[in-house]
């Protein structure tokens, strides 16, 4: 039991810094003030994309934790011969309801963002393909991949 908290404590550490990381020094995407595809955000604008990320990751850290544990709970129950299809079904309802609230909170999070954009800054995000979401990142609206509204 101590091994497996430790785990799990070392993936949350990991997952939780990492995100610092996805920026990169340009911030949130590219250029040198980030912002994307030719985007350049102000100093303000960085700052609360940063602060929008930062309380994202923190209202979504029991969420993931909780998706980690029951994911965890269908593969052992996937591997065990004796689990009935009813008891891996009702499991996989309960991570597609983890999935959808994640989701949820990410296309909140994207608003958010949105918000944060001027209606120019906008315009070229939009003419750059980078309309689909101003993550930055993957698992944050950053375009296709793992992260962006499939499987966490």
């Amino acid at each position: 039991m101590k091994k497996v908290l430790g785990v799990i404590v070392a993936v949350l550490f990991i997952a939780l810094t990492s995100t610092v990381f996805a920026a990169g020094p340009g911030g949130f995407g590219g250029g040198p003030r980030g912002g994307g595809a030719g985007v350049d955000l102000s100093k303000e604008q960085t700052d609360k994309m940063w602060q929008l990320r930062e309380k994202f990751n923190s209202e979504t850290s029991s969420l993931r934790y909780e998706m980690f544990q029951k994911r965890n709970e269908l593969r052992t129950l996937y591997a065990d011969p004796k689990a009935t299809d009813t008891a891996i079904l009702a499991k996989e309802k309960e991570v597609d309801t983890l999935r959808q609230k994640m989701h949820d909170k990410m296309i909140r999070f994207k608003l958010d963002q949105r918000k944060i954009y001027t209606p120019d800054q906008l315009k070229k995000l939009a003419d750059t393909g980078y309309g689909r979401g101003f993550g930055g990142g993957r698992g944050f609206g950053g375009g296709s991949g793992p992260g962006a509204c499939g499987r966490f």
